[in-house]
C-alpha cells in the first residue's frame, strides 16, 4: 500500500490528512514532536491565562485518528533523504515514505540582535515556547515586547494578568499602521495603552543585554535608552520553518519553492502551509466579470 507521510501536525498538514483519507484508502502517516494530537494554535493564549485547559484546544477527540485511519508519530525529523525517500528522526530511528507532504510551519524571526539567545529572551508560536513562558515568568516583574503583529499584542495581554509590566517596542508611528488607515492604527494604539501597556511609537531594538548568568535583565533602544526587564518576547513576525532542509536538494528561498500544484523540485515531494513559497503567481480561475 501506498505510504504518504505528511510531516507537521498543524492546520495545514492535518487538513490534507483528512482529505487525502476522504478521497483514498493509501496509508497515511503524521509526523510531529510538538503535540501528541492537533491542537488550536490560536488558543494557546488561553491556556496560559487560565480561561482554557490544554485538552480543550484539541478540535477533534482523542479516537478521530484511529478511526480514520490516521498514524501518529511524536518524533523530530533531522535528516531526508530523497533519493531513498527515507526520513531519519533525532531517536535514530527511520522511516520510508512514497509521497512526502512537508508541513513544517514557521518559527518566530531573529535578525541577529546582540543578545538574543540570552535565557529569559523567546518567541511564541510552539507549544513548547507556551512551556517556555510559565519557566521564563515565574519571577519575572517586567518584559519587553518587539514587534506590533498580532502575537505581540496577544503576548501583551497574557502577560498583563499576571500583573507583569510590559513596554511594547513597536517601529510604526500607530499600531498596525502598514495595514490600517493611520486613524485607526492611532486608535488601537490607544486602546492597548488603556490597558496599561507602555506602548512606544517608533522605536527599535538596538541589544539585548544580559547579566552574569546568560539571563536578560534589559534591552537598549535605537535612541540608546535601556528598559530594565526579565522577559523579552521576539514577535517581530515569523519565517519558514525550513532551517533542517538547507543542505539538502530541495530548492528554496525564503520558503520552500513548490509550483501551482503545490509540487516541489523533488519527485513525489510536496510542500504545502506557512513553509511554502511559490515560484509564480497562481491565476485566478474564477474572476470577477466586471460590471
Amino acid at each position: 500500500m501506498e505510504h504518504i507521510v505528511i510531516i507537521g501536525n498543524g492546520i495545514a498538514g492535518i487538513t490534507c490528512a483528512r482529505h487525502i483519507r476522504k478521497n483514498s484508502d493509501k496509508r497515511i502517516t503524521v509526523i510531529s514532536a510538538e503535540s501528541d494530537y492537533f491542537f488550536s494554535r490560536t488558543a494557546l493564549m488561553y491556556i496560559y491565562m487560565g480561561h482554557m485547559k490544554w485538552e480543550h484546544l484539541k478540535p477533534y477527540e482523542d479516537w478521530f485518528w484511529e478511526k480514520n485511519r490516521i498514524e501518529l508519530k511524536k518524533a523530530w525529523v533531522e535528516k531526508i533523504d530523497f533519493q531513498q525517500k527515507r526520513l531519519y528522526f533525532s531517536s535514530e530511528e527511520s522511516l520510508e515514505y512514497d509521497k512526502l507532504v512537508l508541513a513544517t510551519g514557521s518559527v518566530y524571526n531573529k535578525f541577529g540582535w546582540e543578545g538574543q539567545n540570552l535565557k529569559g529572551v523567546q518567541g511564541l508560536i510552539s507549544k513548547q515556547d507556551l512551556d517556555l513562558l510559565e519557566e521564563n515568568t515565574q519571577n519575572c516583574k517586567k518584559a519587553v515586547i518587539i514587534g506590533g503583529g498580532l502575537i505581540g499584542v496577544e503576548l501583551a495581554e497574557m502577560l498583563k494578568t499576571r500583573n507583569i509590566e510590559v513596554s511594547f517596542l513597536i517601529r510604526e508611528k500607530a499600531f498596525w499602521q502598514n495595514v490600517l488607515p493611520m486613524q485607526d492604527a492611532k486608535m488601537i494604539s490607544a486602546h492597548v495603552r488603556s490597558h496599561g501597556v507602555d506602548l512606544r511609537h517608533e522605536t527599535q531594538l538596538d541589544k539585548i543585554i544580559g547579566d552574569d548568568n546568560g539571563q536578560v535583565k534589559a534591552v537598549k533602544t535605537g535612541s540608546g535608552e535601556e528598559i530594565e526587564c526579565q522577559l523579552v518576547g521576539l514577535c517581530a513576525g515569523v519565517r519558514p520553518n525550513i532551517d533542517f532542509l538547507k543542505d539538502s536538494d530541495l530548492e528554496s528561498d525564503k520558503g520552500i519553492l513548490v509550483d501551482e500544484f503545490l509540487q516541489t523540485n523533488i519527485s513525489d515531494v510536496y510542500a504545502i502551509g506557512d513553509c511554502v513559497q511559490l515560484t509564480k503567481t497562481i491565476p485566478d480561475r474564477n474572476p470577477i466579470e466586471p460590471v
